[in-house]
């Protein structure tokens, strides 16, 4: 190539990379956006339809968009919705939803510029199940008078988190006020609270529908309707009993018999009692009152919500009165169990126990090894009591052991004696039997009540002429046992007597404390006592254990347990873990220095598993049921209770109903007090609570005068205690259970 071809090549060259240059300074690309995509990226199947705006910068040519619906890269209509764009040039498009919530729930629209197809705008958007409702609390009926109750709602897929709207309708229509009245919470409203009638309603009102409806979408609702129930209902069935305590012969209370009651009634949730038959013994005073026993009933709630109810016996008279057997009880939520005390104000100081029977188990004659545990007071002629292993079989009793001794004693009458065969006959349709306990040719008869096919009472059904009693109590089945079923940590309470020196008194002694046994051989006990008014907390015992869990009978053993205010030796009967009837077995010396004497006080009561340590203040809180009563004195009052312990604050409330002796209070209802608790070890679960005195005996004090109790905690809201105060207050055991 020549030197003027080059130079001319050159500058064509040059005169081309300048005209490229020159295109690279044209304006900005094409950018494409949607100006309303879908809020939070979501949309509810089911919606109106919406209409989605392009815009598009830079399009000399004005040319849109086309519009795309896909998952994963592919259309998917009608599935995911629907999106139809409006005509050319587009720069709009109508997005239906859905009418069904699809598999895939997730999908994308996109907006490609039709100028520059490079350019575009995509957003993902989940489709979202349409709102739903749901009562999370329904409940199937109310009691007329009953405490309010809160109904919540929830509401799910609903973007405006508008709540619910509520209604309370019978037959279609609104029925307040007289199927009672709903009121909601503030909007946006998710409960609202419903409040039962005071009268009950009949027709339609008597069951009314709630229902919660979705502000977003009407078309979600949820409902349920329930049943306005008389109180009355609440307490239905076949029930069992067992009261313990006196009869008072005199004005002043004393001297006061001992006594026991063990029975049925049957209940027909409205108010009537259409049957039952009754067993008393009355310091060997026996009759037995055959069925049907009828009679009327009673169902009230306390301010927390707690059944209480009075049931009259009206078929049953005392002799040359018309006073019938009234008694009054604090029952579980479940309406299966309860503390009961008699209140018919004539003469009879009683307390006890009532639980639900088991139908299925009545007319079955109990078989079987069971545990069981009887005592008998008499304040003038001694307490008498026993536990043992009894063996019943088709032929009746068939053996067993039993340990039995009495306050003040020389020795036990009966020390893991034999129980020789003897009688027991088939239930009546009601529960009861009878069985006869023969020891070394000592017979003492009994009538048992059955209440499921684990347990019955007994209340001893003869005079009493052989060791003096007036025995009654329970018998457990026995569960299979091994070795080491003796270990571990329960909650023991016990009972007896004992007299102040130098005088023939006798005044009540009580225990409660924490038992725990370890290595199958060993025990140490934590407890609280009150021996004839003089108090000991926080005390400590210790000793050894024998065990066979062939009988389920122990041996707890201390050379000095007398001296540290336990006993020397104790019998102690197990039908599962941690769970029997104990018995003192000490002997009781005379003439002996005052460093080595022993008597015998008739301790006796049962053990329970401690669940659920450490405790804490929630462990004591809401609603419970307690008793007091039956205790070694008939000048410690008999109640049955209501309370609602304050775990925050540290308080409870407590109402119920109270029976003493003449020259104390006589019989009061509907009483009313407060106080204050609380669990100072979390380990041993051992607490103490503020009581008034008068529950104790001490009618005399100003009114409002406090005394102190101990306790400790056997589960959540389970508890037994004893009154603790200065000052020679004696006290008996009582009982608080969960509600």
């Amino acid at each position: 190539m020549s030197r003027l071809s080059v130079v001319l090549f050159a500058f064509l060259l040059a005169l081309t990379l300048v005209s490229c240059g020159s295109s690279v300074t044209q304006g900005p690309g094409i950018v494409v956006g949607i100006t309303n995509p879908f809020p939070s990226n979501a949309i509810q199947v089911g919606t109106p339809a919406v209409t989605l705006n392009a815009t598009v910068a830079n399009d000399p040519r004005n040319a849109g968009v086309n519009w795309a619906l896909m998952v994963a890269n592919v259309g998917c209509s009608p599935g995911c919705g629907t999106l139809v764009p409006s005509g050319k040039p587009s720069f709009s498009a109508v997005y239906t939803p859905p009418a069904t919530t699809p598999l895939n729930q997730q999908a994308t629209i996109s907006a490609v510029a039709v100028a520059d197809t490079r350019q575009d705008y995509a957003f993902t958007f989940t489709l979202i199940p349409p709102p739903t409702v749901q009562i999370t609390n329904k409940f199937a009926s109310v009691f007329n008078g009953g405490l309010p109750v809160e109904v919540d709602a929830t509401v799910l897929y609903d973007p405006a988190a508008a709540g619910v709207t509520w209604t309370l309708t019978a037959g279609g229509s609104n029925c307040s006020p007289a199927c009672g009245n709903l009121v909601a919470s503030a909007a946006p409203s998710f409960s609202a609270i419903y409040t039962a009638p005071t009268a009950l309603p009949t027709g339609a009102n008597a069951s009314p529908t709630i229902t919660a409806t979705s502000i977003t979408n009407t078309a979600a609702s949820d409902s349920f309707s329930f049943a306005i129930n008389s109180p009355n209902a609440f307490f239905k069935g076949n029930y069992g009993f067992l009261l313990r305590g006196y009869y008072l012969t005199t004005d002043n209370g004393l001297p006061g018999i001992p006594m026991s009651l063990a029975g049925t009634v049957i209940a027909d949730g409205n108010g009537n009692l259409t049957g039952g038959e009754l067993d008393i013994n009355n310091d060997g005073g026996v009759n037995f009152i055959a069925a049907p026993q009828t009679g009327k009933y009673t169902v009230q709630f306390s301010p927390t919500g707690i059944a209480q109810v009075e049931i009259d016996i009206t078929s049953n008279t005392f002799p040359g009165s018309a006073n019938f057997t009234k008694i009054r009880c604090s029952l579980s939520a479940d309406g299966k169990r309860g503390r009961i005390i008699e209140f018919d104000g004539s003469s009879f100081i009683n307390a006890g126990v009532i639980e639900l029977q088991d139908t299925s188990a009545l007319s079955t004659k109990p078989t079987g090894n069971f545990a069981f545990g009887v005592d008998s007071d008499a304040p003038f002629s001694g307490r008498v009591i026993a536990a043992g292993q009894l063996a019943l079989g088709a032929s009746g009793v068939t053996g067993g052991l039993i340990d039995q001794s009495a306050d003040g004693a020389s020795v036990p009458f009966f020390v893991a004696a034999p129980i020789s065969p003897d009688t027991q006959s088939a239930p009546d349709s009601l529960g009861r039997g009878t069985l006869t306990m023969t020891v070394q040719d000592q017979s003492v008869a009994y009538a048992y009540y059955i209440v499921d096919s684990s347990h019955f009472y007994l209340i001893e059904i003869d005079r009493g002429l052989v060791f003096g009693s007036v025995f009654a109590g329970t018998a457990r089945s026995q569960n299979a046992l091994t070795a080491t079923s003796v270990n571990g940590v329960s909650v023991i309470q016990l009972t007896g007597f004992d007299e102040p020196s130098g005088t023939s008194d006798v005044v009540p002694v009580a225990l409660v404390g924490q038992l725990t046994v370890s290595g199958g051989n060993a025990y140490v006990l934590r407890f609280d006592i009150n021996d004839i008014g003089n108090s000991l907390t926080q005390h400590g015992a210790n000793g050894s254990v024998t065990f066979d869990p062939a009988t389920g009978r122990a041996v707890l053993s201390a050379p000095d347990g007398f001296a540290t205010n336990f006993v020397n030796q104790g019998a102690w009967y197990l039908y599962d873990q941690g769970k029997g009837f104990f018995v003192e077995e000490d002997i009781s010396t005379s003439n002996a220095p005052p460093d080595q004497s022993v008597t015998n006080r008739a301790l006796s009561g049962t053990t329970l598993p401690q669940i659920g340590a450490p405790f804490q203040s929630t462990s004591l809180s809401g609603n419970t049921i307690a008793g007091f009563g039956a205790s070694a004195s008939p000048l410690i009052p008999n109640l049955d209770l209501a309370i609602n312990f304050n775990s925050t604050a540290g308080t409870y409330s407590a109402n119920g109903d109270l029976t003493s002796v003449a020259t104390q209070a006589a019989n009061l209802s509907a009483i009313q007090f407060t106080g204050q608790y609380k669990i100072y070890l979390a380990a041993q679960g051992y607490g103490r609570i503020s009581l008034p005195s008068a529950l104790f005996g001490d009618f005399t004090s100003p009114t409002g005068t406090q005394a102190q109790a101990s306790f400790y905690m056997i589960a959540p809201n389970q508890f037994v205690g004893i009154g603790t105060a200065l000052g020679l207050l004696p006290s008996g055991v009582f009982f608080v259970d969960p509600q």
